[in-house]
């Protein structure tokens, strides 16, 4: 995990990411991207300069990130490690994956909401984009993850044979805080598993992992993303990984554990594709 991108809006819960993302770099040295986009429908990178000129707005607001943005960022979150500040104009989430790929970026922590949030609102469609479209893991967070948050993290499945390689994401995270995993399978009255079944199904996902610790819990809740709160609260855990299917053709509206999970709850929250 040697590259972090961090979408940064000013917004706090973008602080609290940039500051959770300082905790990791200064673990393992990773680099730090921090991405600000300037929202616009306009699809900047593909300008010619001659049409940028029409947009004396865009390139003010631009200007001024460019100003201000690295002089803040040092005074809020200081760091010791690689550092590169990126400035982009146009659609959020599509610049955001767009500058992920091109670095070849190993982790996305976003913050939960972004500029603009008020209380009560769900998350926002750029979290909600970010989190169905990006390759790799994307870390939301509310609030600034520290040390102690990384000691334990749960992983939240069904257990079957796809979601294994989703599972092997989350090691390397574990591996550099020395992190104990708790492997959580939350039977529900809909999909009902046996507890032997269960416990044999995690007993899978640890082969070939016996270096790290993990631990297997079965928990029976109306359903899983209440059972995984409860778990989590109970067991004082405050990162949780989830295996995400694919929902790259799902419509916004149709809603996902990962996402209610992170709209009900305070935890960190990993989305981890298969």
């Amino acid at each position: 995990m040697k590259i972090v991108l961090v979408p940064f809006d000013f917004s706090p819960h973008s602080l609290a990411a940039l500051q959770t993302a300082r905790r990791i770099s200064a673990k393992n040295q990773a680099k730090i991207i921090c991405v600000t986009v300037i929202p616009s429908e306009v699809d900047w990178d593909l300008l010619s300069d001659e049409a940028k000129a029409k947009h004396p707005d865009l390139i003010e607001q631009q200007q001024e990130a460019l100003d201000v943005l690295p002089g803040y960022i040092k005074s809020v979150a200081p760091v010791k490690s690689q550092f590169e500040q990126v400035i982009k104009i146009g659609v959020p989430y599509e610049q955001i994956l767009r500058v992920a790929e091109q670095m070849a970026v190993n982790l996305i922590v976003i913050g939960a909401h972004g500029k603009g949030y008020t209380s009560g609102s769900f998350v926002g469609s750029t979290l909600q984009r970010v989190i169905r479209l990006a390759s790799c893991p994307v870390l939301a967070v509310k609030q600034p993850l520290d040390g102690n948050a990384f000691r334990k993290i749960a992983f939240a499945s069904v257990f079957n044979p796809l979601g294994k390689s989703a599972f092997e994401k989350i090691l390397p995270l574990a591996r550099v805080f020395k992190s104990s995993i708790h492997l959580l399978f939350v039977n529900t009255p809909e999909h009902f598993t046996t507890s032997t079944k269960s416990d044999q199904d995690m007993a899978e996902y640890w082969r070939g992992h016996e270096q790290f610790v993990i631990h297997r819990h079965v928990v029976n809740d109306v359903d899983a993303e209440h059972g995984i709160r409860s778990f989590c609260d109970k067991v004082g855990i405050k990162l949780v990984g989830v295996a995400s299917g694919d929902h790259l053709h799902t419509p916004a509206y149709q809603i996902g554990t990962t996402e209610t999970l992170i709209f009900k709850s305070e935890l960190g929250v990993l989305s981890l594709k298969a």
